[in-house]
């Protein structure tokens, strides 16, 4: 009942103010309205990570795809909502600027951040010569959609044993400029304007966006700065000149983890090291690409693109004072050649990726400021890459393709009161292959199959011995990956797919702990990712061929573990990996009514996890749920939303993050918690004017 007044109420305001609801098939394609009208025709969703489009029908590998509704939902501030709904897929969240994304548990011993996982924005890297990866600071609003490739899938990227994400940049169909503010709890206010134009020749979509927010714990505000330009200029129908820029400025206070205790009794509060000192970083980075793109008389392609990057970084820590700065120069370009015969097509992709990058770090001592280090690395690498697809008939497709990578690193050290450590380090060429299958054997169902090979290389911190010296014996991490698994689509009403994978990686790279701020790398064994993900939506409810009742889940069953782990003369073997967890499941519900207002309910359960390699202790098994209630409506040229809701609506004690092996000094017990943040709220209205001409 109270639903029912409550809708009623909005219904009112936006009549008073003049504001029409618009049937749902008659809204711009920007909304979050799902417009579809449903009929016994087969969806059409286009991939295009491995570089030829494909439908996600038959795509002969684990890709998923995100798409702006499901990066809008909830407060939006961050991608890491959205991230968390795909299965296999799982971003540690400890605070605006501190985050680690896993996908099937690889990746989940890092430390602090995202590594063994490729990404880009467009055509530009965001992952760093070492490859670190920086997800946190993406605007959603940006973002056009989102496709994952998940578990080791080097043959078009290089390096990245976890898997691939490829964010595309928004682009725009008509003229447009609209404003959303965005009011959420613990004194958080975000505002982005963005602006399209569409011409004829010339698209350009650009997005400012200022993010401050006071943060749920102590020492925990955040301020951010994002801008956004992507014009493409058509020169012709068959080539075009793509340009992207994005930038960023921001500084985060750091909470840092907690211990158990601290965790259970005060979650609020910040660790008392990073407290005492008002521990922050900030930095201010900006990406530049440009690429041309020609499509060939026969239906090839041609593409070309160059990018660079910079990024200055300061940050203050209980223990000294970091600075860094780091530049970076690349290109990529490959080539399409398509072949059609009377039974088949060939399309075959060869290319190259380079990359060069200019490192510099320095600490300092906190007290006096006097210099504790100086370092300088370039990091480089390259990629040559080819991939032949074909399908037979149309009922069976086929898509195989090796990479080869060459990377190296020169490092100086310029503070020689220790000793001069300065060294190289170049790695023997990596081949990655892999194959995939699809079989279609009717319109309605398809199965494929998927062997794929990957490798990430340690940074060079982690190859360097105790005493500074290179340590020759370092290799870098490798898997295999073996899937299968199918997907079934019935009309538009009911889509499922499952899939069952094991990925074996070799050469497990171990950041042991030599201090509180210094890792040591050692090659210490090999792990197992045995996993089974599933995926369903189903359209309960329509009315008039349109969507009103939409249920969607995912869900993970993984056990992901040791299978020879010998660390320091202790033997892991059989244990779990730490950060992992052996369930995860989402459930949502979408509701649209004819008066156009919709309502978002959503669910996440995530399974205990262990926190160390001992697997002594485990973190809490959780689920918290959201819901959020929306309208969008239209008055000529004029379009408003509103929308509001809330988070964490039972107020659930969790850990959003696991600080994995945290060490324990001076007694002091370890810190293993980041903890999540308990029931909020947010409000947000978005105010637009489009030219339908």
């Amino acid at each position: 009942m109270k639903k029912v007044k409550l809708i009623n109420i909005i219904w009112v305001i936006v009549l008073c103010l003049g504001i029409k609801p618009v049937p749902i098939m008659a809204q711009v394609p920007f909304t979050n309205q799902d417009t579809t009208l449903i009929s016994d025709q087969l969806e059409e969703i286009t991939i295009t990570a491995f570089r030829s489009p494909y439908n996600i029908f038959n795509t002969p590998a684990p890709v998923n795809l995100i798409m702006p509704e499901q990066l809008e939902a909830g407060n939006a501030l961050t991608p890491v909502d959205a991230l968390n709904r795909i299965p296999g897929v799982l971003m540690h969240n400890g605070t605006f600027n501190t985050n680690r994304l896993t996908i099937r548990g690889i990746g989940s011993r890092t430390p602090y951040a995202t590594n063994k996982i490729k990404a880009y924005f467009g055509e530009i890297p965001l992952t760093s010569g070492d490859g670190e990866t920086t997800l946190e600071d993406l605007e959603n609003t940006s973002i056009q959609r989102i496709e994952i490739i998940k578990g080791p899938s080097s043959s078009l990227y290089g390096a990245g044993l976890a898997g691939v994400v490829l964010f595309h940049p928004k682009t725009v169909v008509r003229n447009f400029a609209q404003n959303q503010t965005t009011l959420a709890s613990f004194g958080t206010i975000k505002n982005t304007l963005s602006a399209g134009i569409s011409k004829e020749k010339l698209k350009i979509y650009t997005l400012g966006s200022i993010l401050n927010s006071d943060g749920y714990r102590d020492n925990n505000n955040t301020n951010r700065a994002n801008i956004l330009l992507n014009a493409v200029y058509a020169f012709s129908e068959s080539s075009n000149l793509q340009f992207l820029v994005k930038a960023t400025k921001m500084k985060g206070y750091i909470p840092s983890s907690l211990d158990y205790q601290t965790y259970m009794e005060s979650p609020e509060s910040a660790a008392a090291n990073w407290k005492s000192v008002e521990g922050y970083e900030q930095y201010n980075n900006a990406q530049i690409g440009i690429s041309f793109n020609r499509f060939t008389i026969k239906d090839g392609k041609i593409s070309v693109a160059a990018f660079g990057s910079f990024r200055d970084m300061d940050e203050l820590r209980p223990f000294n004072f970091l600075e860094e700065s780091s530049k970076y120069i690349g290109g990529r370009a490959y080539i399409q050649k398509i072949i059609r015969t009377r039974k088949a097509r060939f399309i075959m992709t060869s290319g190259f990726e380079m990359f060069r990058e200019n490192y510099n770090w320095k600490t300092h001592n906190n007290d006096n400021n006097s210099l504790l280090s100086d370092n300088n690395e370039k990091r480089q690498y390259e990629n040559l890459f080819v991939q032949l697809e074909s399908n037979f008939n149309n009922r069976l497709f086929v898509s195989a393709g090796v990479n080869g990578n060459l990377t190296r690193f020169n490092y100086t050290d310029k503070f020689l009161d220790n000793g001069d450590q300065s060294g190289n380090r170049s790695y023997k060429p990596v081949i990655s292959p892999r194959l995939g299958i699809t079989t279609l054997f009717t319109e309605s169902f398809s199965v494929y199959g998927n062997i794929s090979h990957g490798f990430s290389t340690p940074s060079f911190e982690e190859t360097l011995l105790p005493e500074g010296e290179v340590n020759p014996e370092i290799k870098p991490e490798s898997g295999w990956n073996f899937e299968a698994g199918f997907r079934s689509q019935l009309s538009n009403r009911l889509k499922f797919s499952a899939s069952y994978y094991r990925i074996y990686v070799d050469n497990l790279l171990v950041a042991r702990r030599t201090g509180e701020d210094a890792y040591v790398g050692v090659n210490a064994g090999q792990s197992v990712h045995p996993g089974m993900e599933a995926e369903v939506t189903w359209i309960t409810i329509t009315h008039n061929g349109l969507p009103l009742l939409t249920m969607n889940g995912s869900a993970t069953i993984a056990n992901c573990h040791f299978t020879d782990f010998i660390d320091a003369g202790t033997n892991y073997s059989g244990k779990r990996l730490p950060g992992t967890a052996k369930e995860t499941w989402v459930v949502g519900a979408k509701l649209n009514t004819l008066r156009n207002v919709t309502l978002n309910t959503w669910y996440r359960f995530n399974g205990k996890m262990p926190v160390n390699d001992a697997n002594t202790e485990f973190s809490d098994s959780f689920g918290i749920s959201g819901a959020e209630l929306k309208y969008q409506g239209r008055s000529g040229k004029l379009k408003i939303e509103v929308k509001g809701g809330v988070q964490n609506i039972f107020d659930v004690h969790y850990a959003s993050m696991l600080a994995v092996n945290a060490p324990s000094f001076n007694g002091v017990p370890p810190r293993y918690y980041y903890p999540g943040t308990p029931r909020n709220y947010y409000v947000s209205l978005l105010i637009g004017l489009i030219n339908d001409n």
